[in-house]
């Protein structure tokens, strides 16, 4: 009979940051396990395969990932066509492989090699291509507490390739409404100060779950000028309110893998469709040697670099509504410890109170916030500051 099978797609340039798209297809029972692969060679960095195979789930079913999905059990290196070998990746958990690529020849061929369970698989020699420098990236909000738009610009002069991919990743500052040096400690209950106020900025982080691609095949110059690659819907958020930072990953591919990504995309936005392609009609470049009749979805691009631009917004450029967080204080009288440790449970964290220099008597704080007032880390902030980040901003 057939069976509803789940994939867990872990391809490289629509998921890099190692999320899964999960694809429902109608498949015979011969077909209930296929392979995939997700990762490229990329000269000079570590870089990450995944490799996982498809799984069977009730129509109703919760979807989750089950652990037996993915392959803890291969053995994956880089082969040359001059006759290089790589030491083997080393499995990093979850079927994620992790392995140091070095320089890369020009005009040597490279690929993949896995071993797994007497078999061997391998994808296309490739020679790896050069990526230019990009040429711009700008943002824009055409209307007043709209989206915001970005676009990235891009020049090949040596006319390679015309085929890109862009990723992004974003940081940006966030503040708490109210500075406090002044703590809690439920366990001690006692109250310290701690100079200057350490939860006043933090930073988030978020990258780009899907690649953007485009091609200038049809063009009469290998010239990409303001392609979109991400529109941000919501700038009420914290995104905006201070500094805020976009940075761009472009990566030259082959023509292959534009065709194949292209073509796993739009199987990804008309999943379920009637006339949706399957995934067996998506063979990639990677092949069973030793079992040509074995299924194996991926494609392995090989580069020569990656190259990056980076964008800062300053606060107030974005037009945005403030959210509303915290206006008045919840007022305690001074209380007995204990009770300031059930304010403490309950969520709430002293304000500025009294100058204990002045006052040393006085140190119990009246005036109580919630912690996302006073604390940046209750609002899923960090304190890892990006090294990038400007000196003369905090």
């Amino acid at each position: 009979m057939n069976l509803k099978t789940v994939f867990g797609l872990i391809i490289s340039t629509l998921l890099l940051t190692g999320c899964i798209t999960e694809y429902n297809a109608i498949l015979p029972e011969n077909d209930r396990k296929i392979l995939f692969v997700n990762g490229s060679i990329i000269a000079s960095t570590d870089v990450t395969f995944h490799i996982s195979q498809s799984f069977s789930l009730n129509v109703d079913a919760v979807t989750k990932i089950p652990e037996e999905s993915f392959i803890t059990n291969a053995n994956l290196i880089i082969i040359g066509s001059n006759g290089y070998k790589s030491p083997p990746a080393i499995h990093q958990g979850k079927g994620a492989y992790q392995i140091s690529v070095g320089e890369l020849e020009d005009d040597v061929e490279y690929g993949i090699q896995i071993e797994l369970d007497g078999d061997t698989y391998q994808s296309a020699p490739l020679r790896p291509l050069y990526t230019p420098e990009i040429d711009s990236i700008s943002w824009k909000q055409p209307e007043f507490y709209g989206p915001v738009y970005f676009y990235v610009s891009t020049y090949d002069e040596t006319e390679g390739t015309k085929y890109f991919m862009w990723n992004h990743t974003e940081d940006w500052e966030i503040y708490a409404d109210y500075t406090t040096t002044l703590f809690f400690h439920p366990m001690s209950l006692e109250f310290t100060i701690i100079e200057p106020a350490p939860f006043r900025y933090c930073w988030k982080k978020s990258e780009s779950v899907r690649s953007v691609f485009s091609s200038t095949e049809s063009l009469s110059e290998n010239r990409i000028i303001d392609k979109q690659f991400y529109q941000y819907n919501y700038p009420s958020d914290d995104r905006f309110s201070s500094l805020y930072c976009i940075t761009v990953t472009q990566r030259v591919i082959s023509k292959g893998a534009y065709e194949y990504y292209q073509d796993i995309q739009k199987m990804n936005e008309e999943m379920g469709g009637l006339f949706t392609p399957q995934p067996t009609e998506f063979v990639g470049n990677i092949r069973c040697t030793t079992n040509p009749e074995k299924k194996i979805l991926g494609y392995v691009d090989v580069s020569k670099n990656t190259t990056t631009k980076r964008m800062f917004i300053y606060p107030n450029r974005i037009v945005r509504e403030e959210p509303m967080r915290c206006t008045s204080p919840v007022v305690i009288l001074p209380l007995r410890w204990t009770e300031y440790s059930s304010w403490y449970k309950r969520g709430f964290r002293p304000a500025e109170g009294p100058d204990p220099k002045y006052y040393p008597d006085e140190i119990l704080p009246y005036e109580w916030y919630p912690a996302t007032c006073t604390d940046c880390t209750a609002r899923d902030g960090t304190k890892n500051k990006p090294d990038f980040w400007p000196n003369d901003h905090w």
